[in-house]
């Protein structure tokens, strides 16, 4: 007996729907956070109230964008830690250097006046 070969094309299923609602929930956080960036240098006087909170406002977005883009929030506990402590050193860095900043600049102001 010769096999039967048909030329019948396979049974096409249903496409599953591509999971996008994360990418939207990642787009409508980051567009917030960037709102909340642009209300507060544009509404509030340029000091460093308004630089720590603009610093603080990008290094969440950083943060979130590393969590959810580079897939940090899915790796182990210990590597994660090994990427917090230096960032966490680093923004202790910035907010010293800022605050010291605006306290030499006021020093100068103060002095020409």
């Amino acid at each position: 007996m010769a096999q039967h070969s048909t030329n019948q094309p396979p049974q096409l299923g249903e496409i599953p729907k591509p999971n996008t609602a994360w990418i939207w929930k990642t787009f409508f956080v980051l567009v917030g956070i960037t709102a909340l960036e642009f209300v507060f240098v544009f509404v509030m006087d340029p000091g460093t109230l308004r630089n720590t909170i603009f610093i603080i406002l990008t290094i969440f977005k950083a943060f979130f964008i590393v969590a959810e883009f580079m897939h940090l929030k899915h790796e182990t506990k210990g590597l994660i830690w090994t990427i917090l402590i230096p960032m966490g050193l680093l923004i202790w860095l910035l907010v010293a250097l800022v605050s010291e900043g605006s306290y030499v600049g006021e020093s100068i102001q103060n002095a020409l006046n």
